[in-house]
């Protein structure tokens, strides 16, 4: 019993000594193994090493950047109000597009808008200035002179900063001289605008095409109705059916007219001298006068050979031909809308702080830069560490 006690005290000493030894600077064991290095040494190779490297960049390499800032919306000319409680309402006479604020930011960032300025600049000069220092000129060692890599480095160059809140959007350019820097901002600003001008002649060209079609259209289907009528003419040989309509019941109604007088006369003869030799004269007169009345309206209605059905006919091609005429009056109305809309600009890319000619680097920040690299290296020391002694502990343990 007093052995195995013994044997317990004995390990647990063993115990206390092994952790007394790892709390030691410096030590890995009792006298076994080589010495680990300092937390010293390491903390200035891992932290000091790269501080010191950015601080010793930024003091006696890095080139100063120059940044040239402007600030735009885009605003699209409001549609005429149809009342005047709109007209006040847009007084003004414009409006701002958001749609189109976007297509001129997507526009700056695009491929296209790199080759449209390296027409008016010298773009890769620009950015491989021989003021440069070997990190920041284009092309850097690890990039080759192609053309992606240019629109990678140029995505890098600017930045387009729209605010939801205001609808202004802010340009940025960055470049190793001043006047390269304003250059390329005062380009893309010209750039964009001249993309929404062709944006606006896309729009109203449609437009004025799609209406002229409208309009052709319109005057065929007037010149089809016109000749349908001609051809009805020709066929039938008359202008106007409700013209001859009318004049059959004006001389259907003098005629009826005509023989209610005779029989009103045969009637009063009949009465007063019933032996007159002209009542059968006055009765074949009114018996003719029947059959004629008899015979005018059946011209009218009753067969098919009267003008009744005629008359239909000619009513829906007159229909027709209103309906074409007004089609073509709205046809022109719209043409006309088209081409006035045509006369004046649509979309407007309205500067409201015009590029600037910095006179001072704004780029780098130095004291910036070597801060943000001591944070991040000393938290990939900490977190070294902390695994390192995590490590040893599970070892030791």
């Amino acid at each position: 019993m007093a052995q195995v006690v013994d044997r317990t005290k004995s390990q647990d000493w063993q115990t206390l000594s092994r952790r007394i030894s790892r709390l030691a600077p410096g030590q890995s064991g009792v006298g076994k193994g080589p010495k680990r290095p300092g937390r010293l040494a390491v903390f200035l190779t891992v932290v000091g090493l790269p501080v010191m490297f950015v601080s010793f960049y930024h003091t006696f390499i890095a080139a100063p950047i120059f940044v040239s800032e402007s600030s735009f919306v885009v605003r699209m000319a409001a549609p005429p109000s149809s009342n005047a409680f709109g007209s006040l309402l847009q007084n003004s006479g414009i409006t701002r597009s958001q749609d189109d604020t976007f297509s001129v930011q997507e526009f700056m960032r695009s491929r296209q808008a790199l080759k449209e300025l390296g027409e008016r600049l010298p773009v890769r000069a620009i950015f491989g200035s021989p003021e440069a220092d070997w990190l920041m000129r284009y092309p850097r060692f690890w990039e080759s002179n192609s053309e992606e890599e240019l629109y990678r480095y140029y995505s890098n160059r600017i930045s387009v900063i729209h605010n939801d809140t205001t609808g202004i959007t802010l340009l940025r350019t960055t470049a190793f001289h001043a006047e390269d820097a304003y250059n390329l901002n005062q380009t893309l600003l010209a750039l964009s605008e001249s993309l929404l001008q062709r944006m606006n002649e896309r729009a109203h060209n449609d437009a004025v095409e799609f209406a002229g079609n409208e309009v052709h259209q319109a005057e065929l289907r007037m010149i089809a109705a016109q000749k349908s009528i001609t051809t009805f003419r020709n066929r039938e040989l008359m202008i106007d059916p409700n013209a001859s309509s009318t004049s059959m019941v004006e001389l259907i109604g003098q005629l009826s007219a005509e023989q209610a007088n005779m029989r009103a006369r045969l009637a009063e003869m009949r009465e007063t001298t019933p032996d007159s030799n002209a009542i059968p004269f006055m009765a074949s007169q009114i018996a003719a006068l029947e059959r004629q009345i008899e015979t005018e309206r059946q011209k009218m209605v009753g067969s098919d050979n009267s003008i009744a059905p005629r008359i239909a006919d000619y009513e829906s091609l007159v229909l027709m031909r209103e309906f074409a005429d007004k089609a073509l009056v709205s046809a022109l109305d719209a043409l006309d809308i088209a081409r006035s809309d045509a006369r004046r600009q649509q979309l407007y890319l309205e500067v409201v702080v015009p590029s600037h000619l910095p006179d001072e680097a704004e780029l780098p920040l130095a004291l910036k830069n070597i801060f943000i690299t001591f944070l991040v290296m000393s938290f990939a020391y900490l977190v070294g560490w902390l695994l390192v002694t995590a490590v040893r502990d599970h070892d030791n343990g």
